[in-house]
């Protein structure tokens, strides 16, 4: 009974893993082969290859340079392959779709020539001188007898009467999980280690 159902949960994660399927979108598309490894020297790699169409490679040397490739096929059809380097000279990269630098010199524009005009100097203007001014006494304030204070009645807030918040009580639901978008087929896989590295490898079967 037990052997049974594991039969079946095994069949029913293979139909839903082939049901996925890829449909012009790479986030569903297939990993049919993938290779990693990493060496006691300092080298390490990987390459990967999708349903899609996309293939990568790339690959370290002990002093940290890394050396690779990708390509991938467009809209149209047409696969593009790019190469690129990774180190202590910065990144550099060669292949279709890449721009072209510009160039390093530019040409210079030619300069206009031109005769300065003369400066032009305005003739000087008579300076405004205003009138003295005329003396003339600020009113005097006149008295006005203060008025008795009368107090104002006090200000008495109205009551309010407390009323407690409605407690938060979290909606009993189950959340549906999201499914995953790149996947593993049925294939083979291998896996070695050592005591200073490992590789990993896998095979679309």
């Amino acid at each position: 009974m037990q052997k049974r159902l594991c039969e079946t949960i095994l069949s029913a994660l293979i139909a839903a893993a082939f049901g996925q399927g890829y449909h012009g979108d790479s986030r569903t598309a297939a990993i049919l082969a993938e290779d990693r490894y990493l060496n006691g020297d300092g080298r390490f790699g990987a390459q990967y290859q999708q349903e899609d169409g996309v293939n990568f490679k790339e690959e370290s040397s002990p002093d940290g340079t890394r050396r690779g490739t990708y390509s991938y096929v467009d809209p149209n059809g047409q696969r593009h392959t790019v190469s690129y380097t990774a180190g202590k000279h910065g990144f550099m990269a060669v292949g279709d779709g890449i721009p072209q630098p510009l160039p390093t010199t530019l040409p210079v524009a030619p300069q206009p020539n031109y005769t300065p005009l003369p400066q032009y100097n305005p003739p000087p203007q008579p300076q405004y001188r205003p009138p003295p001014p005329q003396y003339q006494p600020q009113p005097q304030p006149q008295y006005q007898p203060q008025q008795q204070y009368q107090p104002q009645p006090q200000y008495q807030p109205p009551q309010q009467q407390y009323q407690p918040e409605p407690q938060y009580r979290p909606n009993n639901y189950e959340t549906t999980p999201t499914p995953p978008h790149r996947f593993y087929p049925p294939g083979k896989l291998s896996l070695n280690r050592s005591p200073d590295g490992f590789s990993f490898s896998f095979k679309k079967s």
